[in-house]
């Protein structure tokens, strides 16, 4: 079938027998060869990624063609996103939005799926005698039809209204032609349209092939200017997920409309910012690569520069939560967003998510990016209070390695989750501490993103503050007072406790820790999960009475509001915080005021959780406006 002799680095396609009648063509790159077999590696298939076949199997990976459209009955190979290669069929029903519905595996309707117009393409053979094509390919072009009489336009869907010099393309009639519109409001966009005769002064009547005339009966015909056309671009079968800030173009409203990648979501979803400032989600099949028209040739168009388009966020001095309040953001239909969780086992999570509407009363309807139902078939819909909506963060890149004891957002379990970098570890590891949950585990530099914070309408990156009293001996002479352990619990190397300050100015504050070891007279020795020593090169260690330590208290998620007076524990400068909630403010937002330093603070619900007093050896919840033993 295929004697070309095939090197190293050459693209291919693999054929695997899906039944007798039917065979999957999955595209892959050759790593090694020899006259009889390959070693090569599928771009599609995770499952196996690489392989040895023998040449017979194989043939070279098709080159792109020109846009072109396809008639109902046509024999056709589509890219099937579940085998995750090409089979043939055969072209049943067109549909909207430059999509057919195809009947695969040569059931003339057994197995018929919807496909896009670009996962599509004419079905060859390869003639490995002949090294070529059969049949070979050639530029496509949309005959005109003799009898149809010129329309004027009426109803104009768009302006095009360009300037600038002329292109050096040559268009003839017939040909497959872009032409852009710089028209308020589509500034960046691309439309279908065939040469249907050139006119004078660089002028060419042209028809387009997605859009109508206003009573939808013929294709819109209209005046162009050669400075607003170009030859349609080759078709680019990208096969592989888009990366960060690459350039594309998104089929949107009958055109494709330029724009870059700003966040790339698992289930081949992305977030794209186009040039008019807006933000949508598409999925792969959508998007194309950007290619630019430059000296009568295409150019892949390189990536976004990050200090050009002005993505990073800004150096700003931090506000904390408790000190500023966040403005109401304004959500609109199909913005990208993330919202936070209250649930038991997610608090203090954040997922992405679009709204689909207003519900009105502060509530919308929210479709999860990476949530799924029950049952695994779509994608998880429910309504979400404003108050757990923000709108999404910019994308930080950080390339340099995240330090001790700052502040991150860690993706897990499909959502992004607050937490501070308690070990710098090796690999581009780290430990992150979650102190909500009062757990730490290990993820990867790349799993990683700067935390930050929605205030007052603005993004802050969360940034660090030194531990005031990092170094200080604070907890050696702890009085018993206050109730403390009773009973005086034995505590084991590795265990996680929280140890309490006497001094002054830290009163009523329990840090996260571990014990490493016992020592003598009742006193261990501690490592704290989010102090360091004085030159942050590691984690602060220090002697404590038995008396200023506690097992870490059972996790009590708290979905519904809290009341005034009700006793609390609020996470403040790196440790927990005893107080009372003051006042209750708008969307989840507190004042806590904290008796023993006599101050007041502003905390989100997420940073706060109910407060449990150690008493005889059992946990027991704060009674309403009790006094606490802690």
């Amino acid at each position: 079938m295929a004697l070309k002799f095939f090197h190293k680095g050459d693209k291919i396609e693999v054929g695997k027998g899906l039944s007798a009648d039917a065979v999957i063509w999955y595209p892959a790159t050759v790593i090694r060869s020899s006259s009889t077999q390959l070693h090569v590696k599928y771009e599609t298939l995770i499952e196996k990624e690489t392989d040895i076949v023998t040449v017979d199997v194989v043939r070279p990976a098709q080159p792109p063609e020109l846009h072109r459209y396809f008639k109902v009955g046509e024999e056709v190979e589509g890219f099937c996103k579940d085998k995750k290669g090409w089979r043939k069929g055969r072209v049943v029903d067109i549909l909207e939005n430059s999509q057919y519905a195809v009947s695969f595996e040569g059931g003339e309707y057994g197995d018929i799926m919807e496909v896009e117009n670009w996962r599509l393409r004419t079905v060859r053979l390869w003639d490995g005698g002949g090294g070529e094509w059969v049949p070979p390919f050639c530029l496509q072009q949309i005959p005109q039809k003799p009898s149809e009489a010129k329309v004027k336009s009426r109803g104009l869907i768009l302006k095009i209204k360009c300037s600038g010099k002329s292109s050096q393309a040559k268009f003839t009639e017939g040909m497959l032609v872009e032409v852009k519109s710089d028209e308020d409001g589509f500034r960046g966009s691309w439309f279908t349209a065939v040469i249907v005769e050139p006119l004078r002064n660089n002028k060419f009547l042209v028809e387009y092939r997605t859009l109508r005339t206003e009573d939808k009966t013929e294709f819109l015909r209209e005046e162009v200017d050669i400075s607003c056309i170009r030859p349609s671009p080759p078709i680019i079968q990208r096969i592989q997920p888009f990366d960060y800030l690459q350039r594309v173009d998104a089929w949107y409203n009958d055109g494709w409309w330029e724009g870059h990648i700003v966040d790339v979501i698992n289930g081949w979803k992305y977030m794209i910012h186009f040039i008019n400032s807006d933000k949508m989600v598409f999925e792969h099949c959508k998007l194309r690569p950007h290619q630019d028209w430059i000296d009568s040739k295409w150019c892949m168009a390189s990536k976004v520069n990050l200090n050009d388009e002005n993505l990073k966020c800004n150096d700003v001095t931090l506000k904390r939560k408790y000190s500023a309040s966040a403005s109401e953001p304004t959500f609109r239909d199909g913005m990208m967003v993330e919202v936070k969780s209250d649930e038991e086992g997610y608090q203090g999570s954040w997922y992405s998510a679009v709204i689909l509407s207003s519900l009105g009363s502060d509530v919308f309807l929210v479709e999860y990016q990476t949530l799924l139902t029950d049952d695994e078939s779509e994608q998880l819909r429910e309504k979400a209070l404003a108050s757990n909506i923000r709108p999404s963060p910019p994308k930080l890149v950080r390339i340099e390695r995240f330090k001790k004891l700052e502040e991150v957002d860690a993706w897990y379990n499909d959502g992004w989750w607050v937490g501070i970098v308690s070990k710098v570890l090796d690999g581009l590891k780290y430990g992150v501490y979650f102190w909500i949950s009062n757990e730490e585990l290990i993820f990867e530099h790349y799993n990683l993103r700067p935390r930050q914070e929605w205030i007052a309408g603005k993004w802050i990156v969360a940034l660090r503050e030194k531990p005031k009293s990092a170094v200080k001996t604070r907890l050696v002479n702890c009085k018993e007072k206050n109730g403390g352990l009773g009973l005086g619990p034995i505590f084991t190397n590795g265990m996680y406790v929280e140890v309490k300050s006497d001094e002054e100015g830290y009163i009523g504050s329990w840090y996260p820790a571990t014990i490493v070891k016992p020592l003598e007279n009742k006193k261990y020795l501690v490592e704290y999960q989010t102090l360091t020593t004085e030159d942050e090169t590691e984690l602060h260690k220090e002697e404590a009475d038995s008396i200023c330590i506690r097992p870490c208290p059972p996790l009590v998620q708290r979905n519904d509001e809290y009341k005034p007076f009700e006793e609390v524990d609020a996470w403040y400068n790196d440790g927990w915080w005893v107080g009372k909630i003051s006042k209750v403010l708008h969307y989840k937002t507190y004042t806590v005021y904290f008796n023993y330093t006599n101050e007041v603070g502003e905390f989100n619900h997420s940073d706060l959780r109910p407060h449990q007093d150690w008493i005889n050896g059992h946990w027991v919840l704060a009674k309403m406006g009790g006094k606490s033993r802690s």
